[in-house]
């Protein structure tokens, strides 16, 4: 039934949510903005650097921008199994799976070649950006409250857009200084990483909306 709504005769449960100010506060909220803002600064840089990177590993331009194709193809595939799982596994394993997969693919980049290579290139970094989006989605009104989710989500969405603005820049500058990519790729990499050590240091808040599924801290 619609949120809100109640079964007959049955009071309606108020709602919660931490203020902006209040859920700054705790260190997860910071993870997970983090998380999306890491992967939307380098998975647009990727985007926009693909044709390049790809060309520069013996792809062709129209291999390259069929490469494409992979990454949202496995962006609806993790986006459904992200929904699956964010209920039953613990937020920690859930980022750590994206972030992973965000810097396996960015490696991934410094050696990937044409043919199952680059397949395997376009699926790390298609569903990367797309599993963190929808944990994203389901852990702010989870673990801080609907009562300000616009807020929340509004500042994590504020975060995610800016950084966008910035991956493909430092892509641009790095690749004109070193001649390649190669650096700024492996550099980048680092990021994720240290968004996944985080996530393992740093638990998310007790839920007051709903009870906490056993195992899940």
């Amino acid at each position: 039934r619609p949120d809100g709504a109640a079964a007959s005769g049955a009071p309606v449960a108020p709602r919660w949510g931490r203020t902006l100010r209040e859920a700054a506060r705790h260190p997860f909220f910071w993870v997970v903005t983090a998380a999306v803002g890491t992967s939307g600064m380098l998975a647009t840089a990727v985007a926009f650097h693909q044709i390049s990177i790809l060309g520069e590993r013996g792809l062709s331009t129209t291999e390259a921008a069929a490469n494409f194709l992979p990454q949202t193809a496995a962006g609806i595939a993790a986006t459904m199994l992200t929904g699956l799982l964010v209920d039953r596994v613990a937020p920690r394993w859930l980022v750590a799976a994206s972030m992973l997969s965000l810097a396996s693919g960015l490696a991934w980049g410094v050696v990937v070649s044409p043919g199952w290579s680059a397949i395997g290139f376009g699926l790390a970094i298609g569903s990367a950006g797309a599993s963190i989006r929808a944990f994203e989605a389901a852990a702010v009104p989870r673990f801080f409250g609907t009562a300000h989710v616009g807020a929340l989500r509004g500042f994590v969405a504020a975060v995610s857009v800016g950084s966008t603005a910035f991956g493909p820049l430092l892509f641009a500058v790095a690749r004109e200084s070193a001649g390649s990519y190669t650096v700024v790729l492996l550099g980048s990499a680092l990021a994720p990483l240290a968004v996944v050590v985080a996530g393992f240091l740093i638990g998310p808040p007790a839920s007051r909306s709903v009870p906490l599924i056993s195992g899940v801290t």
